[in-house]
Parts: structure tokens; C-alpha cells; sequence
């Protein structure tokens, strides 16, 4: 026996029973595999009818497969093939699901409670245990979000480049912490007198879907705005990197950010809407980009960016590294190996 897990109520609403639920169990044997995924497939489409019905957009999903005896798998939608992720036993996995599900109403609630409380945008000083990054908590009155961050303001009271860095799902949070810590063990060393900036997105965002994504992204950009009133940040010399679901947040900046910032680094990344008859390949005009990912990526496929590459090539400056080997941790490679700060502090918004 096999329990799929789904954890998109709006995707996959035909097979939770309760709406309240954020996720949900369904228990299958393996003869009905097939059957189970071609029904997933089928709502995918029926769900979202701005995408072709197609391979394409199907690749760029995994789901996640359990067996009786606790094996945890990822699933491809489109292929059913499981890749092994672990052990665990179910008992626990749900008791994940369900803390997961009273997390999710709890960001909810807490959504509404900023929204009452705050009437404009604001910025709030915590006190910081990490030498050099000063503790901040950002609250949008717009969204009702809140994003804890670390800033670091670098050597000079001058005027000067801002960099971005925006972590993995692994350092989904409100503690503040297991971003900076993402950064300097995937990044290292920023040789240049610059702003760094490592917002923490909420685990309220697990639900990676669209939605959330571009509102993340916007918030983002009011919180820049904010910190720039503060700080003497060059805007034009904003840059923005990311992995894996932070590589997909640098698409999403930049796409609903049109114009506001100089260049991105999205690694591992990915962006449903490339493959839509909705996308909007314009908004990448102007601004610089340097994507990377590695062909043997289990976890986010390589064809996501490669897609996002081929669909915006002919209207921004793009580079695209795909290395053959790496996985799901190439980052490490191309931060060490790549002369990616060179490259990325060159640029400005307008330049060539």
C-alpha cells in the first residue's frame, strides 16, 4: 500500500474531503499507480486551462509518495517514476501534515492581524546576536505579511550596490536565523563593499504555488523601498540570487518587478507561467540574467530553467549555465567556481 500526499487544496480539491485541510492522504496500491497519476494530471489541467495540455508543464511537478513501511519517495506527475527521499514512519509523517495544516491557518490569522494592525508599510529594529548583520522585521499593511531579514550595511557610509539573497525551502521561518546561515554556507564571502540583504520568507509559503510566490516578490520590492529610504542604496545597482525555491523567487522579482532591479542570479529555479499562455516575456526586458542548473536535478528539473531561458532569450541579456552533474546542489560549485560577483557588480540598470 501507498499513501500519495497533496498538499494543494486548490489543485487537487476533488480528493480532500475537508477544505479546510492544507493536505491530505490517499491510499492507493501499486496496480493503481498509473490510474491515480492520470487522474492528478487530468485535474492539473482542468484546474489551470491557461496551460497547454502537455509534458511540458507536468514536468516541472513532483508529489510526494509514501509506502506502508515508511519509505518516503518524490514522485514525478508526469512519469510516476519515485525517487527515494528517506524513511520515516507514517505516524509521524502525519502528525507533520497535520502541524503543517494548523501552521497554515495560523499564517492565515496572522495575515488578517498585520493587515488590522498596521495602516502603511513598516520596518521594526530587533536586537541581533550575529556580529555585522543588523535583526529587522518588515510588516506589509498591503499583503499582511511579515518578513523577519539580516542586513548587513558593509564598510562605507556611501553610496552602494545592494545584493539580494534569497534561500531554499529548507530555510523556510520566522527565526531569522536559517537563512543567514543558507548564505554563508552556499555563498561564502561577497568581495565587495556592498548592502546584503537575507529576508526569511514564512513557512506559510510552503505552498509554492503562484499566488503566493508573486506576492512574495512584490512585498519584497516594498520592503527595498523602505530600507532605501534608510540606507543609502544605489537603485540602480540592485542585484538579486537565489536557490532552488529562492532560485523561482529571483524569476518572480523579476517578472512582477519589471524595471527595479539591475540583474538576478536565479539558480535551481523554476516559473509555471513560462509554459502558460498568460506569461509576459516583456517584463524581462532590460535587466541582466545569469541562470544555472545541473542536468541530473531530481528535485527541480533542469527543463524548468532552460524553458524560462529559450522563452525570454531574445528580449533581455541572459546566460545560462547547465552543468552535467551537481543535482540539487550545484550552488555550491557555481558560487565557488564561477566568477559570477565580477560579473553581477558590473552590472547597472540601463547598461549594456
Amino acid at each position: 500500500m501507498y499513501y500519495l500526499i497533496v498538499s494543494n487544496k486548490d489543485l487537487f480539491r476533488d480528493f480532500i474531503a475537508k477544505k479546510a485541510n492544507f493536505c491530505a492522504l490517499i491510499a492507493f496500491e501499486e496496480k493503481d499507480k498509473l490510474a491515480v497519476f492520470d487522474l492528478l494530471r487530468r485535474q492539473f489541467f482542468a484546474e489551470h486551462p491557461q496551460y497547454p495540455i502537455g509534458d511540458d508543464i507536468i514536468s516541472q511537478f513532483n508529489v510526494s509518495v509514501m509506502e506502508e513501511s515508511g519509505k518516503l519517495y518524490y514522485a514525478s506527475l508526469k512519469s510516476a517514476v519515485y525517487v527515494f527521499q528517506g524513511n520515516i514512519k507514517p505516524s509521524v509523517y502525519i502528525e507533520q501534515l497535520r502541524k503543517y495544516d494548523a501552521a497554515y491557518a495560523a499564517a492565515e490569522q496572522k495575515r488578517r492581524e498585520i493587515k488590522e494592525k498596521y495602516r502603511k508599510n513598516t520596518l521594526l529594529r530587533r536586537r541581533s546576536l550575529i556580529p555585522g548583520y543588523k535583526k529587522f522585521s518588515y510588516f506589509d499593511a498591503e499583503y499582511g505579511i511579515e518578513i523577519p531579514f539580516r542586513f548587513k550595511t558593509g564598510k562605507e557610509k556611501r553610496k552602494k550596490p545592494l545584493l539580494v539573497f534569497l534561500h531554499g525551502a529548507g530555510a523556510l521561518g520566522e527565526d531569522n536565523v536559517k537563512q543567514f546561515v543558507e548564505f554563508k554556507t552556499a555563498v561564502g564571502r561577497i568581495n565587495q563593499d556592498c548592502f546584503v540583504l537575507l529576508p526569511q520568507q514564512s513557512s506559510a509559503f510552503a505552498e509554492e504555488n503562484s499566488e503566493n510566490l508573486e506576492i512574495y516578490a512584490k512585498s519584497l520590492k516594498n520592503m527595498i523601498e523602505l530600507l532605501a529610504q534608510s540606507y543609502p542604496i544605489d537603485t540602480s545597482r540592485i542585484y538579486l540570487t537565489g536557490i532552488s525555491l529562492g532560485g523561482a523567487c529571483v524569476w518572480y522579482s523579476l517578472y512582477n518587478c519589471p524595471g527595479f532591479y539591475a540583474a538576478g542570479i536565479p539558480l535551481m529555479g523554476y516559473m509555471p507561467e513560462a509554459y502558460s499562455s498568460v506569461f509576459r516575456k516583456e517584463n524581462f526586458a532590460g535587466v541582466k540574467i545569469w541562470a544555472g542548473h545541473a542536468k541530473d536535478d531530481k528535485l527541480v528539473p533542469a527543463d524548468s530553467d532552460i524553458n524560462i531561458y529559450n522563452k525570454i532569450k531574445d528580449v533581455c541579456s541572459i546566460k545560462f549555465s547547465l552543468y552535467d552533474k551537481g543535482g540539487h546542489n550545484m550552488m555550491r560549485a557555481f558560487y565557488a567556481k564561477e566568477k559570477w560577483q565580477k560579473w553581477l557588480f558590473a552590472q547597472h540598470k540601463g547598461n549594456d
